[in-house]
């Protein structure tokens, strides 16, 4: 038999490309059903210009059990799978319930919450009173975003801290920006925690973002937006040069930063990169992917160092997660299909065990969904 090899090397190639490409649909499975309600032991949202507020954007979620914050009460309130409340930690607005248990602490107003794998809570605690938040028009805003919509500015000049706090209510140690009982954070987008006593914080710090890596309470790593080489490059001049997010590795070795380039004159979008940066050598950026796309966006990192990339697929009905390798290879795909309608949906996140998780209203309840 004669092969013509031209022939068989396109179908080789042919091949190959179907398996790099192949798309992995991922099905929501429901881990909680809360419902919403003016009682305490509900979710206790408001509507607001018939805006559903007072609803987390993420719920952490370990060992059976979802955490939500409840801003407007300045309270953590803690589900179990079945949607029956297990705990609230603060000062709750009630008359004692034998049926509820809470863990008395005055907070100021909550902002982002994450868990380690003891059971630790780390909890963003804004200094200031939460009428200063109800003040402020941009908070409502957030409660009219699809799932994928990212955004890296304030939406409070409240100064924080993060307590560490057990689930019984013992704060631990406080941290600030540079360590334990150091000067506030001025504003913490999101935190993650790899481990027991480990935790990331992005945060802006003296007009810059920086993603700080914290152990037992001390700064072991830190990667600052105005110190990357980018920003000394000839790149420098020829564009407008923005960053996106970054996103740390659970190891803590490295973290990747998205950063998207404009034109300087016109301010139009030109593509974006995606670079490895270590925490070793946090000033030097190695460059992983460039995206053409503008509605391409860097969405997580796995800890096998594979990375996802956030594409909308059928105007909304649907979301492609492109998966690339440590070298920025597209390898694979995963498909979210957010069953309709798809206004019932809001934030997907993921954790630092590599979930991905959705966020639910409907019917009067919150469902939490894990994509599997």
């Amino acid at each position: 038999m004669k092969f013509h090899l031209p022939y068989l090397l396109l179908s080789i190639s042919i091949l190959s490309s179907c398996i790099q490409f192949k798309v992995d649909v991922l099905k929501p499975d429901i881990v909680t059903k809360i419902q919403i309600g003016s009682a305490p032991f509900h979710i206790q949202a408001e509507l607001v210009n018939n805006v559903l507020t007072n609803v987390p954007l993420t719920i952490p979620y370990q060992s059976g059990t979802s955490y939500l914050v409840d801003t407007r009460n300045s309270l953590i309130k803690a589900f179990d799978n079945q949607g029956e409340l297990e705990y609230i930690l603060g000062n709750p607005d009630l008359p004692p319930n034998p049926e509820i248990s809470h863990y008395k602490y005055k907070f100021g107003t909550i902002g982002n919450i994450t868990i380690d794998s003891g059971q630790n809570l780390y909890i963003q605690n804004r200094i200031g009173s939460k009428n200063s938040l109800d003040s402020n028009n941009d908070q409502e805003s957030l409660f009219k975003k699809y799932s994928g919509s990212f955004d890296t500015s304030a939406t409070s000049p409240l100064p924080s801290f993060v307590l560490k706090m057990s689930s019984k209510g013992i704060v631990s140690s406080i941290l600030g920006a540079t360590g334990k009982n150091t000067e506030p954070f001025r504003f913490i987008e999101y935190m993650l925690s790899p481990d027991e006593d480990e935790i990331f914080i992005y945060h802006k710090f003296a007009e810059e973002m920086r993603l700080t890596y914290f152990k037992e309470e001390k700064v072991i790593g830190e990667i600052r937006e105005s110190n990357l080489d980018v920003y000394k490059s000839p790149d420098n001049s020829e564009y407008q040069i923005q960053l996106d997010k970054m996103y740390p590795i659970e190891s803590g070795e490295y973290a990747l930063v998205s950063l998207s380039y404009y034109s300087k004159g016109e301010t139009r979008f030109k593509f974006r990169r995606i670079y490895k940066v270590n925490f070793n050598e946090p000033t030097k950026t190695i460059l992983l992917k460039e995206i053409q796309d503008p509605n391409e966006i860097l969405f997580s990192v796995r800890d096998n160092n594979e990375f996802y990339i956030w594409e909308t697929e059928d105007k909304g009905e649907s979301v492609r997660l492109q998966v690339h390798d440590k070298d920025g290879n597209h390898i694979n795909n995963k498909r979210l299909e957010f069953n309709p309608p798809r206004g019932q949906w809001r934030e997907t996140f993921t954790d630092a065990e590599d979930n991905i998780y959705s966020i639910r209203i409907r019917a009067g309840y919150l469902e939490l969904y894990r994509w599997r």
